[in-house]
């Protein structure tokens, strides 16, 4: 089954989702792009916001993520 194509700013939406939908969610976790209030092909990547204890969390969620989802990087 092929994965549906997404871009730099549907693929931290689609990895929000799922971490408001993860077990551990606390409110006020986020998935962020860097630099931070970037989009499109000016995310060099992704942090969060949220307690120290998400890199667990925020490493199952993209997993999860990556899963469902191919992400195609906006030419610049």
């Amino acid at each position: 089954m092929s994965k549906q194509i997404v871009n730099e700013d549907q693929f931290l939406e689609a990895c929000n989702q799922e971490l408001r939908n993860h077990p551990d969610y606390e409110e006020g976790m986020e998935i962020i792009g860097v630099p931070q209030d970037a989009s499109g092909s000016d995310l060099s990547g992704y942090t969060w916001k949220g307690p120290d204890s998400m890199p667990g969390i925020v490493s199952s969620v993209v997993n999860k993520v990556k899963e469902q989802y191919e992400l195609r990087v906006t030419q610049r």
